[in-house]
């Protein structure tokens, strides 16, 4: 921005220059993988027991379902103002009020006793959500492409999500176990039952907060970073354009809201399936800390799965994102099928190994496809479609669920996201022209 002084901020982490070091790839890499790490610990230590946590305290299914409609629909409202935002003023402060919101939403549920309550968690949860995306992720691609030149997208974004499906695993281990392991204490409401993995992943959120204003580091704009602001529209505008113009952003989005639609459903509707085989009572619930580490275990083979032979994929990324859809898409209806114990485990398996080997190639066409300045405003603009996706999802199943019952709804959910690999296959007809373009150049020279 014309006229503004930008001045290099120092770098307050101790291991500044050592693993954690801003200056090469490895480091900004082992950086953001702590980070992330740990904010995906936090929020899957309730996971496993959220939506079992809501109806003990009387919740239905249709009104959680419109819970999440509400959020889903506050963040389409706020998710593209909120990247231009980011872009303006630096992803940091953007970053830490999205963790701020995210920390009072989980609050407001930790005492949910009706739709009051939910209806406070739905709110700051979308705040929080809306905010979140575009800030740090943009600010990790940012900071691995000033390494150098050759940075490796993909194999490092693979590296984050094995960080993240670590975390995965072992917050959705601890945290549908820690119930059980709670019950013998007689703890007061509202940390009795389910509500002690909710503090639990409370209190690791403030962790994440400080680290955040440790680990972050951004050039400093001094007083014009707030006056960056009243840019926000223009960049919105400019971002908004781009999604049309570059030739594989439609197809990707697309692809997005079929992941949206895809993940509100197995998140919904997996545990009061599971209840229909193993109860839900608070004492047992270590076999939801089971089924929470299948999954996370799932997610971390599928995270080192594209790590370690993602590149030999034949067709590519899109290819290796489109396979990954048509696996989703099998393991949801194998899950919504009354297969008992067994059938509830494979298809949490197959549905987690999916989802991580999804998002790395779909992140990696996403990064690869969108100018630096306009990184968070384009990432704000495929989350917002993901959570157009939740809201359809949520508006829809989730009172069908309600009427009749959670098998049907995760079957349909199933039928639209096998649809979904199609869009892949608009991404590699779409990049082709342009692989073209290259190789003829190369050629020349």
């Amino acid at each position: 921005m014309s006229g503004t002084r930008v001045r290099p901020r120092r770098d307050p982490s101790s291991a500044a220059t050592g693993v954690l070091s801003l200056a090469t790839e490895r480091g900004v890499t082992a950086r953001y993988a702590l980070l992330a790490g740990l904010q995906e610990f936090a929020i899957w230590l309730p996971l496993p027991v959220l939506v079992l946590h809501m109806t003990d305290r009387g919740i239905g299914l249709a009104l959680i379902g419109m819970a999440f409609a509400v959020r889903a629909v506050l963040v389409v409202l706020l998710e593209v103002p909120t990247g231009g935002l980011a872009d303006a003023i630096g992803r940091k402060p953007v970053a830490l009020a999205s963790q701020a919101a995210t920390m009072t939403s989980f609050a407001f549920l930790l005492v949910v006793t009706g739709p009051v309550t939910l209806l406070g968690y739905a709110l700051f949860q979308g705040v929080g959500a809306a905010l979140h995306s575009g800030a740090l992720d943009a600010w990790y691609v940012d900071r691995l492409k000033a390494t150098g030149p050759d940075v490796d997208l993909q194999r490092n974004l693979a590296a984050i999500n094995v960080a993240q499906t670590a975390a995965m695993l072992l917050g959705a281990a601890i945290g549908g176990t820690l119930p059980a392991l709670a019950v013998g204490l007689d703890l007061p409401w509202p940390l009795s039952g389910f509500g002690v993995a909710l503090l639990a992943g409370l209190l690791l959120r403030s962790l994440v907060w400080w680290l955040t204003v440790v680990l972050v580091v951004e050039d400093d704009r001094g007083p014009a970073r707030w006056a960056d602001a009243l840019t926000t529209p223009a960049i919105v505008r400019d971002g908004l354009r781009l999604a049309w113009r570059i030739p594989v952003m439609p197809w990707l989005l697309f692809a997005g809201g079929a992941m949206g639609l895809a993940m509100v459903a197995i998140e919904t509707f997996w545990q009061p399936i599971a209840s229909l085989t193993f109860g839900a009572d608070p004492a047992t619930s270590a076999v939801y800390g089971a089924l929470g580490f299948t999954l996370g275990a799932a997610g971390l083979l599928g995270g080192l799965a594209v790590m370690r032979y993602g590149d030999r994929f034949p067709g590519g990324p899109p290819a290796l994102a489109a396979a990954s859809v048509v696996v989703k898409a099998g393991a949801m209806l194998l899950l919504a099928l009354p297969l008992g114990g067994l059938g509830v485990a494979l298809g949490l398996a197959f549905g987690y190994f999916s989802i991580a080997v999804q998002n790395v190639p779909h992140d990696a066409l996403l990064n690869d496809a969108i100018p630096n300045e306009r990184r968070s405003i384009l990432l704000s603009v495929n989350s917002l479609v993901f959570f157009l996706g939740i809201a359809v999802g949520s508006g829809v199943l989730g009172p069908l669920a309600g009427v009749a019952g959670p098998r049907l709804a995760l079957g349909l959910g199933a039928a639209f996201t096998l649809a979904a690999a199609l869009a892949y296959v608009g991404v590699l007809r779409a990049r082709r022209p342009a692989d073209a373009g290259v190789r003829a150049t190369s050629a020349t020279r």
